[in-house]
């Protein structure tokens, strides 16, 4: 699970010498990674992997690590509440909300943190945030319900095409415009961008699934939304035919659809790419949305 934290929390969390990370990650048994800090960029990313188990120990000691609470001890009335603001895949998002909030309202009940999920996702990214304020023994439980709601989504529908938030000294950033060390994004969009933030080059290529029953809603009447699509991107967007496979760019693996899913390819600048895939995505969840609201009346 991946979060943003303040630069200075990630001073807290790291210690002298790496003291602080060492000891979570020990008493935890989870892989706690934080990302390298970007000049002008007051945020950086910390990355907690591992059994689910180790992963929500984690996320409590932490919590504790920035209040200064003993590890051993639990939460006490006095304890300040934290926020973590846990980055969560837009396609993800539905289901840790849960149908008219009812999730979301279970994680709160049973955990006594506060949860509250933001509208927009992040500059150039399919990521969207959840908040989580409570105080440690809160944000264990939270995050706990959280990774179990995300694992269940994943078995039911692997995502392929999630763009992972980097963060960066620019504005709006790309995708792989920093570097983040010890994070690699478990769905990489093949043929994403090149070399680190260089100049814009030649024009790449990145490969996304989409359902096959939501094609018609992406390329609208006549083909007007697509063309629209096309059209604000400034990118070369074409939904090929089902059973077209993914190929390889650069010696990278072939992306994998699921059943019931049909291959998009998106040509352009990676700026162009970005925001192709968030509009093709925002397109997808209106409709779903509105799926949803007519099966529910």
């Amino acid at each position: 699970m991946r979060c943003l934290i303040v630069t200075q929390d990630a001073s807290i969390i790291i210690g002298k010498g790496g003291s602080h990370v060492n000891e979570i990650r020990e008493k935890s048994g989870a892989r706690v990674m934080v990302s390298e800090s970007i000049p002008g960029n007051p945020e950086r990313i910390l990355n907690v992997s591992g059994p689910l188990d180790a992963v929500s120990k984690a996320f409590g000691l932490i919590v504790r690590r920035i209040n200064d609470e003993p590890f051993d001890k639990a939460s006490v009335p006095g304890s300040r509440a934290v926020t973590i603001k846990f980055m969560i895949p837009n396609s993800r998002m539905g289901s840790v909300i849960g149908k008219g909030g009812a999730k979301i309202k279970e994680i709160q009940d049973a955990s006594g943190a506060r949860l509250n999920a933001s509208e927009g996702m992040l500059p150039g990214s399919t990521e969207r945030v959840l908040s989580v304020s409570g105080v440690a023994d809160a944000i264990h439980i939270a995050t706990y319900y959280i990774g179990n709601i995300l694992i269940e989504a994943n078995e039911r529908m692997p995502s392929h095409n999630n763009s992972s938030y980097r963060p960066s000294s620019r504005r709006p950033p790309y995708t792989g415009s920093s570097y983040v060390p010890g994070y690699s994004n478990p769905y990489p969009g093949p043929g994403g961008p090149g070399p680190q933030g260089g100049p814009a080059g030649p024009l790449q290529t990145q490969q996304i699934y989409i359902p096959n029953d939501l094609v018609g809603c992406i390329i609208g009447k006549g083909g007007a939304k697509i063309n629209e699509i096309r059209h604000l991107s400034g990118s070369n967007i074409k939904i090929m035919e089902p059973g077209a496979t993914g190929t390889s760019v650069n010696g990278g693996p072939a992306p994998q659809g699921g059943e019931g899913e049909r291959l998009v390819v998106i040509t352009g600048q990676p700026p162009n790419i970005q925001m192709a895939v968030q509009l093709l995505y925002q397109r997808l969840e209106a409709e779903k949305q509105k799926q949803l609201r007519s099966s529910s009346n």
